[in-house]
């Protein structure tokens, strides 16, 4: 394993979680499997996530596959609140990005004012890469999703 490898999934397993009736968030692990997912499948190109339909599918989609007891928190949530992470970012269309970082934007005004999301160009190349994909999954599997 690299280094870099090995940085980026410790930063991966260090992802800042909301806290929600007395357990832990996983929105945001689940939203980076859903990244992942999105690059293997072809769907995210050029490091540019949209904010759109497929996308919010495609994360229920694997929220329901690793947590289907658990009530799906809102795509935006983790799509906004991920550029907490050292490695993901929002390029906003405008000046438009929230004044309030506490306060959580509506899905509407991410769709108004978000041109893509995107992760820092390292993590972004290493994701390029099937076998760093496979170990950051099974990792972020192991660390956040088992119960066992």
């Amino acid at each position: 394993m690299s280094l870099q490898t090995s940085y980026y999934r410790n930063v991966i397993l260090s992802i800042h979680r909301g806290w929600k009736k007395g357990v832990f968030s996983n929105a945001k692990p689940l939203y980076l499997l859903t990244i992942i997912k999105g690059i293997e499948d072809g769907d995210l190109l050029g490091n540019r996530i949209p904010y759109n339909k497929e996308m919010s599918l495609k994360y229920q989609k694997i929220c329901n596959q690793f947590e289907p007891n658990v009530e799906i928190t809102p795509f935006f949530k983790p799509y906004y609140h991920s550029q907490k992470e050292d490695f993901y970012n929002i390029k906003w269309r405008t000046i438009s990005e929230p004044k309030h970082k506490y306060h959580t934007p509506s899905g509407k005004f991410l769709t108004e004012n978000v041109d893509y999301a995107y992760l820092d160009d390292t993590l972004w190349e290493l994701l390029q890469d099937k076998s760093v994909r496979e170990e950051y999954k099974e990792a972020i599997i192991t660390h956040y999703l088992k119960t066992e």
